[in-house]
C-alpha cells in the first residue's frame, strides 16, 4: 500500500494542479456586440468603430472590421440577384448577375479590414464624426437629420442594388442601407450595408464584374495574387452651406408619396414617415390645395409623375 501511494500522490497533485488552471479565466476574446437590423443599429456600430479608431486599439477593432465581409457572399449574391443565362457564350447586362457580383465582391472584401480602417482614420481627420443611416429600400429614403446633397443622392441611384427588376433586396424589402457622416459644415455617404447572418456587412457601391472578368475568375483561386491595396470607401466629401436640419421642423415634417396625372393634380396621397398626429391634415392638404408642373421634355408626353414631398406641420 505504501508503495502505490508514493506513486498516485504525484498524480493526484498533477489532476489538482490541471483542473486548477482550467478554472482560471482565460485573457477575454474581443468579440463584437450584437447590433440591431435597423438605422440605429448601424449609428452605434459605426460609431464605437470610430471611438476604438480614436482610441488607437486597433487589437479590439480588429474583429470589428473582420465582420465587415460579407460570409458565404457568392452563394448571397445569387440568392438575391440569381445565376441565370450563366452558360451563355455571349453575356447579356443582367445575364449571370450574383457570379457576376460576386467576383467584383472578391477584390473589395480582400482588402476591406484595412480599407475601412483607412477610412476611418479619414472621417476622425475630417471632422466627419456624426452618423446617420438610412434604408433605401424604403419608400422616400433619404437623410432627415441632414440636407443630403443632390449630387450625393443622385450617385446612391446608379447601382444594380436598387432595381426592383435585378434585385430580391428590394422586391422582399430587405433593409439596404447608406451611412451620411456629416459635420455643421461637411457631408458625405457610404453605400452600401446590408444585414446577414446576425451583423452589418459592407458591400461597397459595386457593380457586375464584366463577362471577361467572370471567366478569369472562374479559372483561378478565389484568393490568388497580392492583396488589393487599401483605399477610401466614402463617395465624395462635399461642403455645403447647411448641413444640419433644424431639429424642430424634423420633429413636424411629414414625409408623403405623391402620384399625379397628366393635368398635375395629385391622384395618390400615401404617408411615409412623420408626426402620426399630422399625418391627416398634410395629406388633406396635398390633396385640396397642390398643383405641380410636371417635367416637359420635347417629344415626352407624361401622364403620370410619382415623386415625395415633405409637409412641415403648423406650430
Amino acid at each position: 500500500m505504501w508503495l502505490i501511494g508514493q506513486w498516485s500522490s504525484p498524480l493526484f497533485v498533477l489532476l489538482i494542479m490541471l483542473q486548477y488552471l482550467a478554472a482560471q479565466p482565460t485573457p477575454a476574446e474581443h468579440q463584437v456586440p450584437t447590433y440591431p437590423d435597423t438605422t440605429v443599429g448601424l449609428e452605434h456600430l459605426m460609431g464605437d468603430m470610430l471611438s476604438l479608431q480614436e482610441k488607437g486599439d486597433s487589437t479590439t477593432l480588429a474583429p470589428y472590421l473582420q465582420s465587415l465581409i460579407l460570409p458565404n457572399s457568392e452563394h448571397w449574391f445569387v440568392s438575391q440577384f440569381g445565376d441565370t443565362r450563366c452558360s451563355e457564350q455571349q453575356l447579356g447586362p443582367n445575364d449571370c448577375l450574383g457570379p457576376r457580383m460576386a467576383v467584383a465582391y472578391r477584390s473589395l472584401a480582400r482588402a476591406l479590414p484595412a480599407s475601412f480602417s483607412l477610412t476611418l482614420t479619414d472621417l476622425l481627420h475630417e471632422g466627419l464624426t456624426n452618423f446617420e443611416a438610412t434604408n433605401y429600400t424604403d419608400q422616400c429614403p433619404g437623410p432627415q437629420r441632414i440636407v443630403g446633397a443632390r449630387e450625393l443622392v443622385g450617385g446612391l441611384t446608379t447601382t444594380p442594388y436598387l432595381s426592383p427588376v435585378l434585385s430580391g433586396l428590394v422586391q422582399h424589402r430587405e433593409p439596404v442601407y447608406v451611412l451620411w457622416a456629416y459635420s455643421e459644415t461637411k457631408e458625405t455617404t457610404m453605400p452600401f450595408f446590408v444585414y446577414a447572418e446576425g451583423a452589418f456587412r459592407y458591400l461597397g457601391m459595386l457593380h457586375p464584374a464584366t463577362p471577361e472578368d467572370l471567366r478569369k475568375a472562374s479559372a483561378t483561386e478565389e484568393n490568388s495574387g497580392p492583396a488589393p491595396s487599401a483605399h477610401y470607401l466614402t463617395e465624395d466629401q462635399l461642403e455645403l452651406k447647411k448641413v444640419l436640419n433644424d431639429a424642430s421642423l424634423v420633429q413636424r415634417t411629414v414625409v408623403l408619396h405623391v402620384v399625379t396625372g397628366p393635368d398635375g393634380k395629385p391622384t395618390e396621397v400615401t404617408y411615409v414617415r412623420g408626426p402620426e398626429a399630422a399625418k391627416e391634415a398634410a395629406i388633406k392638404s396635398v390633396r385640396k390645395k397642390r398643383h405641380f408642373d410636371l417635367p416637359s421634355l420635347p417629344g415626352l408626353h407624361l401622364k403620370a409623375a410619382s415623386f415625395c414631398l415633405s409637409v412641415v406641420a403648423p406650430n
